[in-house]
Parts: C-alpha cells; structure tokens; sequence
C-alpha cells in the first residue's frame, strides 16, 4: 500500500509543483495588493476616520470574533490538513469531509455562544469588558458565524480542490478592499459607530459568500455525511488531533490578541486603539508567510504521509532562507522610513513609535525560523506543538502582566517580540533532537548581516523635505544594496534563479 501511495504522488509530482509554483505567485500578487489596501485603509481611512477609542473598540471586536471563531470550530479546520488525506476520494465526495466541516463547528459554535453568555453575566461592573459586551454581542456573534463559515469552505477547497489562492486573495484581497470601502462611507457620510459597525460586517462577510457562490458552481457543495467511513480507527484519529488541534488554534488566538485585550484592562481603550494602529505597521513583516503557510501544510501533510523526510527538510530549509530574505526586507524598509509612518498618521499615534519596532522584530524572527510549526503540527509529534503554544500563553501574559506597567503599549509590543523568540527557539530545538532538520546555515547569518549593514548605511541619508520623495529614495537605494548584495554572495539561490530568467528575457 505505501509503494502505491509512493508511486501515485510521485506522477503527480510534477504536476503539485507546478501547481504550488502557480499558487505561490498569484497569492503574493493579491497578498501585496492586499498590504497595499490595508495600509492606505490603516493609515488614511482609520486613523483619520476613528478616534483611538474606536479603533480600539473594532480591534477587541475581532480579538474577541478570532478567539471565539477557534473555540468553535473545535479545532477540526486546523486538524483536517493532517487527517484530509485520508478522506480523499472524489469519486466519493472525499467520504463525507464537508458535511463533517460544517456540522462539527455548528455544534461547537452553539456550545460555545452559550458558555460566551453565560460569561457576560459574570463579568465585574467595573470591567472594561462589560461595556464592550453590552453593546457590541450582536456584532461579535454575527462576524464569528461568517468566519466559522469562511473557514469551513476555504479549508475544504483548499485541502480538497489544492486552491490555496481563492481563499487567501478573499482573506487578504477582497475582504481588505471591502472593509476599506465601508471606512470610505462613512467618512463620505458621516456615519455614527454603530451604523458603520454593522456596515463594517457586512463588508467582512463577503468572502464568505463569495466562496460559497464558487464551491457551488463547481457541484462540489455535498453535505451528504459518510459515517460508515467514520470507523472507530478513523473517529479516534480525528478525536485526538482535533483535541490537540482547539488548544493550539486557540492557545494561537490567545497569544495574537492577547496584547490588545490586557492593554485594554490594564490601561485604556484608547491606548488599544493606539497600539492597534501602530501594530499593523509591524505586521507588514509576516504578511507574506500567510500564502506560503497556506500551501506549505498541506505538501508537508503529504509527505508526512509517505514519510519522505528528506523532502520535509529540503522545504524546511528553502522556507527559512526565503522567508528570512523577504522579511528582512521589510524589516528594514519600515524602521528607515520610521519617521515618514508618522507622517501619515495622526501626530497621537507617536505613543507606538517602538510598537513597530518590537512587533516589526517578532515578525522577523517567526519568518526567519520558517515552517517549523507546520512541519511538527502535520506529524506524528503534533501533540507536542501544542505543548508548547500552552507554554507561550503562560510566557506571554506573564510578560505583559510585567511589562505593560512598565512599558506601558510599547512593553507588550516586547512582551510578543520576547515570547515569540522563545517559543520558536523552542520549536527549533525539537526539530532538531526529534527529526536532525538543522535548516540554518552560514547564509542564513549573512543576510542577516547584510540586512543590518543596509539599515545602518540608510541611516546617514539626508531627510528629503517631502516625505514621499524621502520613502521612494530610501526604499529604493534599501532594495539596492540589499538584493543586488544577496545576488551577488549568491547566498539565496531561488533569488538568483528568478533573477537571472528576467535578465535572460530582457536581453533576448
């Protein structure tokens, strides 16, 4: 049995890597479109449109829609790129895998929408949460029934169709357009909270029909269930990892929203508006890793499956080396024009100055240690990934609840910054005693250093007089001396390849 499955992934090896390839691309393209979208509706629409309390206010809305969303999806979404390929037979509707998608979340979305109820009512007067649940329920419960929902038919036509694009160009393209769009309105019209609010819903629920409209065009939206194939080996397996899989997904949502949700309670929520804000500009740095995660789980899972490690490792590798390489990049590029974000943004978000810094940082070293994380969550020793997100929730609070009165917004952007660090150091370790996958190397160190050596030049650049000029300038003499040093090192060599088939193009 496992030659045969060796030998059918074998012929259509060709076929997934020109597939994953094709994918990688378009998904960038619409991931950057998305970045654009995202920064002007940051930058132009919500800190001009929103006061810091408001802004604050629709960040802990999502914290609260994101964890919730995970709690009841009962970490079957994330358990099913480990279990799918086992389901998978098109002849057979892949054995009842939708109807499973969305019946276990439905049942965990109730049970959860009940427990967040019942938590309202136990909350203390003076909470900050309080407020924030009495008037914002109705908006939370309906923006985690479309996520559940999104999430449930992406992750289907992802694992089971291989269409990693449509999902993230809805998620990181459409969505982020829409949502822009509903921030025009009501700059446009003068819109109060509440209104927009439900109006900024709405736009967050298109990708969800939009998907749905596809999947059904395609006659792939079966809800027939399959449960005698549902045998007790298969409900065992699917048990195990979904339970490992809801504390990792939410232990995951704890530790994203985490920072926003202790600044709120432990200073104000004009403050979480202001660290929410600031923020985006630091996560620009892991953006790009969304499309690569996205197709990268589920090639490893199949490896996994036929136990080709040599594989696992050569991606492992490839992945660190790549990631660091364009995080680098970004690094540098927002903390040179650290001074040009500031021009854009009102002069009140100065307090996040350093936000951007330390979550700038941890979105460098999560790319820089590449699909560690996929690779131990898709294997026999997923357990163990879950072991330490628990550890990560303890470290994380634990140092906010340290540094935030200290530090105030810029210690909690330093509390993620240090616990990232920890948790894939960590991660590292493991891969490394469990499986010898060392994926660091000598070039590795020496992007680093030529990463470092470009900001430091960039330094002693006169400021231009008009900020855009002074990004454009910086930008470009950044990308300069960094890519064409990394070219010439050959220390990246897919770079290089894709460098020299447009240099071949141009002159030919």
């Amino acid at each position: 049995m496992k030659n045969l499955i060796v030998n059918s992934l074998d012929r259509k090896e060709s076929y997934k890597t020109g597939t994953i390839g094709s994918q990688t691309i378009k998904g960038s393209i619409y991931s950057y479109l998305g970045i654009i979208i995202g920064f002007f509706s940051v930058t132009v629409l919500r800190s001009h449109g929103l006061g810091p309390e408001e802004n604050g206010i629709l960040d802990l809305i999502l914290s609260f829609t994101m964890i919730l969303a995970q709690l009841g999806s009962l970490g079957f979404f994330n358990a099913s790129i480990r279990c799918f390929p086992y389901f998978r037979d098109e002849t057979k509707n892949h054995n009842g895998f939708m109807f499973l998608l969305l019946a276990i979340p439905f049942v965990g979305l109730l049970l959860f929408t009940l427990l967040f109820y019942l938590g309202k009512s136990v909350l203390p007067v003076e909470s900050n949460f309080t407020t924030l649940f009495q008037d914002y329920t109705p908006v939370i419960l309906a923006l985690t029934l479309g996520t559940v929902l999104f999430n449930a038919l992406d992750t289907f036509n992802r694992t089971a169709l291989l269409d990693a694009v449509t999902g993230s160009t809805l998620k990181e393209f459409v969505q982020k357009l829409t949502v822009a769009i509903a921030m025009g309105l009501m700059l446009y019209f003068t819109l109060p909270f509440p209104l927009f609010l439900w109006i900024w819903v709405l736009a967050n629920l298109i990708p969800t029909v939009w998907i749905f409209i596809k999947l059904y065009r395609k006659k792939v939206f079966n809800l027939k269930p399959d449960f005698a194939f549902l045998n007790p080996e298969m409900v065992k397996m699917l048990s195990s990892v979904s339970l490992f899989a809801v504390l990792t997904g939410f232990t995951t949502m704890i530790i994203q929203y985490i920072d926003k949700i202790m600044i709120n309670e432990m200073i104000n929520t004009s403050l979480t508006g202001i660290y929410s804000i600031t923020a985006f500009f630091g996560t620009v740095v892991l953006m790009p890793s969304r499309i690569m995660y996205r197709i990268g789980g589920i090639i490893i899972a199949e490896k996994w499956k036929v136990h080709d490690i040599d594989g696992i490792k050569s991606v492992y590798k490839k992945s660190c080396i790549n990631q660091l390489l364009i995080a680098m990049l970004i690094f540098i590029g927002i903390w040179a024009n650290i001074d040009n974000v500031f021009e854009m943004i009102p002069k009140e978000y100065e307090a996040g100055k350093y936000v951007i810094l330390f979550i700038s940082l941890s979105g460098l070293i999560e790319m820089a240690t590449g699909f560690n994380g996929v690779i131990i969550a898709t294997s026999k020793y997923y357990k163990y990934d879950t072991y330490f997100f628990l550890a990560l929730i303890f470290i994380t609070i634990a140092t906010n609840y340290i540094f935030i009165p200290i530090w105030g917004i810029t210690g909690s952007a330093m509390a993620t910054a240090l616990a990232t660090l920890l948790f894939n150091f960590f991660r590292y370790l493991f891969l490394v005693i469990k499986f010898k996958m060392q994926p660091m190397g000598l070039n590795n160190l020496f992007i680093l250093m030529i990463g470092l050596f470009t900001l430091f030049i960039i330094g002693y650049l006169p400021k231009q007089s008009f900020f855009v000029w002074d990004i454009i300038l910086r930008s470009g003499i950044i990308t300069l001396v960094y890519v064409s040093s990394i070219y010439v090192l050959k220390l990246a060599p897919e770079m290089n390849t894709i460098i020299d088939k447009y240099k071949t193009k141009l002159l030919s």
